[in-house]
């Protein structure tokens, strides 16, 4: 069903059919009800590049992929796309996914896109703390909105986890189990989430009494692999100086920390606990099952889809800038020092 054959149906002109539809106000409510009635009942759905022009709204949103200096896939993000694709599709609206081919940046795609017309506004992710991506779309007047924010976030639309509070949050119930010696496997210092979850363990740490041995801070801990590397390091400390508690900085890190702690013969959550952070599912399904902060990344990414469109349609529309507050999921992996995961469970 087409605009001209709606046209012939009625016994109108493609005009009023096309105003009518996009309810004009210069045509007559009665008409305007009798052409909507009709499309409706005959099956008729705008074609979205006729509405794209009728409208001047390119209605498809870009994510360029972060680079990634590893090739380990990132589960977090994917469930940010799963979540932002959602949202954008109940509104008829489109998501293009981008890669940075080899020998160019993220800005170099974003300027490609925002200069071929192809999308009408960005999501980005995985801020650094001084980001090129935002810089650029600051200066662009493309609508976009940031998963993360960068050190000054204040003119601009973002979504975010409370990533320092949650490490204090993190230490604390350490703190409360009984543990002193508590190291942290940290990200890459660059990206914000990995800076700020840092400082939240540093700040508890001060705060709370905890003891941070030589070699218990470990900076650019991004995959499982260079988690099984520096926990093997820590392993290495004489048991007396040893942790007794691991915090890292997601939870991929974590069940990389948990395999060689496994393979060093120990036990994890009785020899030494480990507490990851971003919830994902196979944090249930590893042995024993992953203490974690969680965040719920698929609603992140359909929040981060409601705030884009917000952008989109109301070009005139205040930054919204929004923080959540990650939540602490205990399980197994996590005990008093010296106590095993079914003894904790039994004194529970």
């Amino acid at each position: 069903m087409s605009i001209a054959r709606l046209a012939r149906h009625l016994g109108l002109s493609e005009g009023t059919i096309s105003r009518a539809l996009n309810n004009y106000p210069d045509i007559a409510e009665k008409t305007r009800e009798r052409v909507q009635k009709a499309a409706r009942e005959l099956g008729y759905r705008p074609s979205s590049s006729a509405r794209r022009l009728a409208r001047g709204v390119i209605e498809t949103i870009g994510f360029v992929l972060p680079t990634c200096r590893t090739q380990h896939s990132d589960p977090f993000l994917a469930e940010i796309l799963n979540g932002l694709a959602t949202e954008l599709a109940l509104h008829d609206w489109d998501l293009l996914v981008s890669a940075v081919p080899d020998g160019q940046n993220e800005v170099d795609v974003i300027d490609r896109l925002v200069g071929s017309c192809k999308v009408g506004g960005f999501v980005i992710a995985r801020t650094r703390r001084h980001d090129a991506r935002v810089d650029y779309l600051r200066q662009s007047g493309v609508p976009f909105v940031v998963q993360g924010r960068t050190d000054d976030p204040s003119d601009y639309s973002w979504l975010d986890i409370d990533n320092e509070q949650a490490f204090i949050d993190a230490v604390s119930y350490l703190r409360r189990l009984g543990h002193v010696k508590i190291a942290c496997l940290s990200g890459d210092p660059t990206m914000n989430f990995a800076w700020q979850r840092r400082s939240g363990y540093l700040h508890a740490m001060a705060q709370q009494g905890g003891h941070i041995g030589v070699g218990y801070l470990i900076d650019g801990i991004t995959d499982a692999v260079s988690a099984k590397d520096a926990t093997n390091r820590l392993l290495s400390i004489t048991e007396n100086d040893r942790p007794t508690a691991l915090l890292c900085v997601t939870d991929a890190v974590a069940i990389g920390a948990m395999q060689a702690i496994n393979g060093a013969g120990l036990g994890v959550g009785r020899d030494i606990s480990v507490m990851g952070f971003d919830g994902l599912p196979i944090g249930q399904a590893v042995h024993p099952a992953l203490t974690t902060l969680h965040q719920d990344s698929y609603e992140i990414g359909r929040e981060a889809g409601r705030m884009v469109l917000g952008l989109c349609t109301d070009p005139s529309s205040l930054p919204k800038q929004t923080l959540w507050q990650a939540k602490l999921t205990p399980r197994a992996s996590v005990n008093p020092p010296g106590t095993s995961p079914a003894q904790h469970n039994q004194g529970g």
